[in-house]
């Protein structure tokens, strides 16, 4: 797969930056942010940006490269299917197209879902994934034991052979899935310098948008929570 490297951090949260044309001190979301090089990036830009990760020991390494720098950044512990946050954000990204490590759809669809509850109305989206269409043209089908992608599954098979490796989607799939969600589609591009999306792309880099009309949560989520224990606990 060393064809479909990763962009230099640096490089990719300038891009994601200009996709999304924020403006200084926006509130970004980072999901899945990782030891944090991109979140980084993102705060030296100007903007206002917390990173999420399931994993204490990357966020451990973010924290303290974000000190060493004296860089103005925050980072929490948090399942990126279970993002609690309603009508703060100005821009959620993934760039580490780790989406396509979740177990099933249905993870996937929580992970959009949760991005879009934490988006301001307006708010955009930015997804960066692997070209699933130069992905299937550069590996053969996975069978007998062989590395590939399973046609089955959308799965890329490991040299191990593992059945359960990263998931490449398709733009038709991906835009689905963020209908699915309430999330409207705006554009795709092929790499962060203004490519356009092709079968020969590297990457997949999708923007969408939470609608602007879609109201504001008026009802906190602490205040739902609260109500649900009393209820849950009265005595039949």
């Amino acid at each position: 797969m060393s064809g479909h490297g990763a962009a230099p951090p640096a490089r990719q949260a300038a891009g994601a930056a200009r996709y999304l044309a924020l403006e200084p001190r926006a509130r970004v979301l980072d999901l899945a942010c990782g030891c944090g090089r991109q979140t980084m990036e993102l705060a030296r830009l100007g903007l206002r940006v917390l990173g999420v990760d399931d994993r204490e020991e990357a966020l451990g390494r973010a924290r303290a490269a974000a000190r060493d720098v004296r860089l103005n950044v925050h980072f929490l512990n948090t399942d990126v299917r279970r993002i609690s946050y309603r009508d703060e954000f100005d821009a959620v990204v993934n760039l580490h197209r780790s989406v396509g490590a979740l177990p099933c759809e249905r993870d996937l669809l929580k992970v959009l879902d949760g991005a879009r509850r934490a988006l301001k109305p307006g708010g955009k989206l930015l997804l960066d994934l692997l070209n699933r269409e130069r992905v299937i043209r550069s590996l053969p089908s996975a069978a007998a034991g062989r590395p590939g992608l399973d046609l089955e599954t959308g799965r890329l098979e490991s040299r191990r052979g593992a059945a359960a490796g990263l998931r490449v989607y398709a733009l038709t799939e991906i835009r689905a899935l963020l209908e699915r969600c309430g999330l409207a589609y705006r554009r795709s591009w092929g790499g962060y310098e203004g490519q356009d999306y092709g079968l020969e792309s590297e990457r997949l880099i999708v923007l969408a948008e939470r609608s602007a009309a879609e109201p504001r949560r008026r009802q906190r989520r602490v205040e739902e929570l609260e109500a649900a224990i009393r209820i849950k606990g009265r005595r039949k």
